[in-house]
């Protein structure tokens, strides 16, 4: 059974070689800006955030993410934001360099934000690739990305709010990529080397049910993902808000994954926020590791001439 797993994990680093490029996170439905520039800025606030995510813990070589974040705004129109994104995976470990930028405007009832990342990324394998004894000596390719992969990409998106209730948001992740390495690509393959207009996104919608006079809010959503080099994922999530944001849980349901789900809580205190989640599998695999674990924290700090305050407490976003 070692062997197996050895092998397995072997054959992982050489796909994730190739594997989609943009990170995943199941706390996205708390912080859209995670996936979705059209959100730099939209709540008014400036937001530094950390997320840390270990996903199919105890898993051999899991993918161990680190992520740090700040947004806000720039005027009553303009917001900029930028982060850093580094993940480990077996051998494999990628940096990413990212720079948000937003426009946010309101239509009678629409509130919209338009936003565009820019960024790079580098990408290699670690010099143990090579004295692994489940990768090919003479491997072009593994050899080549020793030295790692540069790419510039950018992706565009959209966040619409209405009537402080109903919400859409939309992202492309990879509208345009370019390698600036010259390492070789399996089955030459086009698309690798430059990015294609649309082809991949991200969608979500969803609304917010208040309770006059209950204090709390529920939050049902739907997101369907099509990212670089992944399947289709459909996500169903339900959250639930109380006493002010002083106590929020959710649940992020996955059928279109074989069968997996999310469970979230967090907690307010004044300006800070702190999640926690956790990932469940339903099929075979969930057997070989322990789900997966992702936390983030935030801080958020009010605009000067933001929106007035109610009961001591800022005028909440759409979350």
């Amino acid at each position: 059974m070692k062997k197996i797993i050895t092998l397995a994990f072997g054959l992982f680093a050489a796909v994730a070689l190739f594997a989609q490029e943009q990170a995943i996170y199941s706390q996205y439905p708390v912080y859209p800006v995670l996936i979705n520039p059209g959100y730099t800025g939209f709540e008014n606030q400036h937001q530094f955030l950390a997320n840390v995510r270990s996903t199919w813990a105890g898993f051999p070589g899991r993918p161990n993410t680190y992520t740090l974040m700040y947004n806000g705004p720039v005027g009553d129109k303009l917001a900029l934001g930028g982060g850093i994104f580094s993940e480990k995976i077996g051998a494999l470990n990628t940096l990413k360099f990212q720079v948000n930028y937003a426009f946010r405007f309101q239509i009678q009832k629409a509130k919209i934000g338009l936003g565009l990342t820019t960024e790079f990324l580098n990408r290699r394998l670690s010099n143990d690739a090579l004295t692994d004894p489940n990768v090919q000596r003479g491997d072009d390719i593994i050899e080549a990305n020793v030295d790692g992969q540069r790419i510039f990409d950018a992706s565009v998106g959209t966040h619409i709010l209405y009537d402080e209730k109903f919400f859409v948001s939309l992202a492309f992740p990879n509208t345009a990529r370019v390698r600036l390495d010259e390492i070789p690509v399996a089955g030459g393959n086009p698309d690798d080397a430059r990015g294609s207009l649309f082809q991949h996104s991200i969608f979500q919608l969803g609304y917010i049910i208040s309770a006059p006079g209950q204090n709390f809010k529920v939050v049902p959503s739907l997101a369907v993902r099509k990212v670089r080099d992944t399947p289709l994922q459909i996500d169903l999530n339900l959250q639930g808000r109380f006493l002010d944001d002083k106590l929020i849980a959710g649940l992020t349901v996955r059928p279109s994954t074989g069968g997996s789900m999310a469970l979230m809580l967090g907690t307010k205190y004044r300006n800070a926020q702190l999640y926690y989640s956790y990932d469940v599998a339903f099929g075979k695999f969930q057997s070989y590791s322990s789900g997966s674990h992702e936390f983030t924290v935030s801080y958020n700090i009010d605009r000067k001439g933001a929106a007035p305050k109610v009961n001591g407490d800022s005028v909440e976003p759409i979350y």
